[in-house]
């Protein structure tokens, strides 16, 4: 038992020292007045960003597209009775993924010191449920990490600003939306620009605008859902908003098709085993099989919006005194 004689509780910041015991194993005080046991919500906050794919059976994940029939100038047989008879089979494009990791997450639960340090008005199954929640949580922000590093890896999207600007990018958060509206043109358009290997337009519900928090906070979201002549909640439908922290600042967007970034999973299961009777714990496990990847089979722009936010911000702040 860790026994804190120093007594130093600050009363605005709280402290990390406390003049009563703690728990050996779960490090919360006992017997306490007041306490609340938290889960720390770490959720995956961009699940719709990618296309899932569910596998039950076989560990290769195929998917194809069928190029487009092409017309041709009718030229009648010889003696002006039939067409050729002669076939025009279809041109496939077909990619195949098979790069699975699996992943174990595990907690244990001590029955006795849950009871040691649990507040009032709680119960034991309230105090096993947050830990147990720890493992979707961490899975959760596992899953989301992943994600995220795909969605801003400069090789998955053809960069617009040469594709569809002439070099150029935008000069100010209002140049942004509008260079975003233009994207999503191209993306919803049938054509063959963003690195796709034959003539496609993308169905409006696939197509994903991907933005940081950091770069939403700079647009007028009015002006945004306008030009693309959405309503504020069909546009943040399909809007996939990442949030900001000291691994990602946010300055690239993307307009694509969700088909592009897909997630297959082939396990996603909860096992536990048995009280561990001499010791008096149990153990739990979240146990996934996943797959990540980027299917250049379809559209995916992207764009630097470092000038752009640079000059917002500009605008916004200035030089502390």
């Amino acid at each position: 038992m860790a026994n804190v004689t120093t007594v130093d509780i600050t009363t605005a910041a709280g402290s990390d020292k406390f003049p009563l015991n703690e728990n050996d194993f779960l490090k919360a005080v006992e017997t306490i007045a007041q306490q609340n046991v938290r889960a720390v919500p770490n959720t995956n906050r961009i699940e719709d960003a990618f296309y899932d794919y569910p596998v039950e059976n076989g560990k290769v994940i195929e998917e194809a597209i069928i190029k487009m029939a092409e017309g041709q100038a009718f030229a009648p047989t010889a003696d002006g009775a039939e067409p050729s008879f002669s076939p025009k089979d279809p041109t496939l494009y077909i990619k195949y993924f098979n790069n699975w990791k699996e992943t174990q997450y595990k907690v244990t639960q001590r029955p006795k010191e849950i009871n040691a340090i649990m507040a009032r008005g709680e119960t034991p199954e309230s105090v096993a449920a947050s830990i147990l929640a720890t493992l979707s949580e961490g899975e959760g922000y596992g899953d989301y990490s992943v994600m995220r590093k795909a969605l801003e890896d400069e090789a998955v999207a053809m960069d617009c600003s040469t594709a569809l600007f002439g070099g150029k990018v935008p000069a100010s958060m209002k140049g942004a939306i509008y260079a975003l509206r233009q994207m999503y043109n191209v993306c919803r358009s049938t054509n063959d620009k963003g690195g796709v290997p034959c003539k496609q337009g993308v169905p409006s519900g696939d197509i994903r605008i991907a933005v940081s928090e950091k770069a939403l906070n700079l647009m007028d979201v009015t002006e945004l859902a306008n030009v693309f002549n959405l309503s504020k909640e069909d546009l943040f439908g399909k809007l996939v908003v990442l949030p900001y922290d000291d691994q990602y600042d946010g300055t690239k967007a993307l307009v694509y098709d969700r088909k592009h970034f897909g997630r297959g999973t082939r396990e996603f299961s909860y096992g536990m085993e048995n009280l561990l009777a001499g010791h008096k714990y149990v153990n739990n496990y979240l146990n996934t099989d996943r797959a990540y990847f980027n299917n250049s089979l379809f559209k995916c722009f992207g764009l630097d919006l470092t000038k752009a936010m640079a000059a917002a911000e500009g605008a916004l702040l200035t030089t502390k005194e």
